[in-house]
């Protein structure tokens, strides 16, 4: 059993560093996404020579921030929640409705990757391109939905875990504490 719980966790550490690379990847195309429409607004309004191919860009590297990040987005416990409801219940009560959100959030991010690995090789089995100058193959940018999906999906495994071994040391103590009172 000890075996299966390391294994568990050196996966959970490499989740975890898959979501803070990705984390990462999107902190740097975002400077990428500033330093390119600054030079399109620099090209249009001194110089009177917008670059075509920056709007394009600009919405494939949106795209890629958003998907590649959510996982340490998710990971760090950044995302909008609803705290009114959780300031009026037990702590664990709490974690069992986390447990709940996050089966829903897995389920929801399995289905979405799945889908979205579908279309995306849909785009590459037809060699479909964007209808512009770049005539990017759109494989390329829609496959950062399923990759962001699947870290995601990780991610809320990751959570899981934590929270149904978080609930597991509560017994381990409540149990402890019967046996030291007794």
């Amino acid at each position: 059993m000890k075996a299966v719980v390391s294994i568990g966790r050196n996966m959970g550490k490499a989740i975890n560093q898959v979501c803070q690379f990705g984390h990462l990847l999107g902190e740097i195309a975002v400077l990428i996404l500033l330093l390119m429409v600054s030079y399109t607004v620099v090209m249009r309004y001194f110089f009177n020579n917008p670059p075509i191919w920056t709007e394009e860009i600009g919405c494939y590297l949106f795209i890629f921030i958003i998907w590649i990040s959510v996982g340490g987005v998710l990971k760090e416990d950044r995302h909008i929640t609803f705290d009114l409801v959780f300031e009026y219940i037990s702590p664990n009560t709490q974690i069992w409705l986390k447990i709940v959100t996050s089966f829903v959030g897995l389920l929801f991010c399995v289905v979405l990757a799945w889908y979205a690995t579908r279309y995306t090789f849909f785009q590459y089995q037809f060699n479909l391109e964007s209808s512009t100058l770049l005539s990017m193959p759109l494989w390329i940018p829609y496959m950062t939905i399923p990759v962001g999906g699947i870290i995601i999906s990780l991610q809320f495994l990751v959570k899981i875990a934590g929270y149904f071994s978080f609930l597991s040391g509560q017994k381990n103590k409540q149990k402890e504490n019967m046996n030291h009172g007794a």
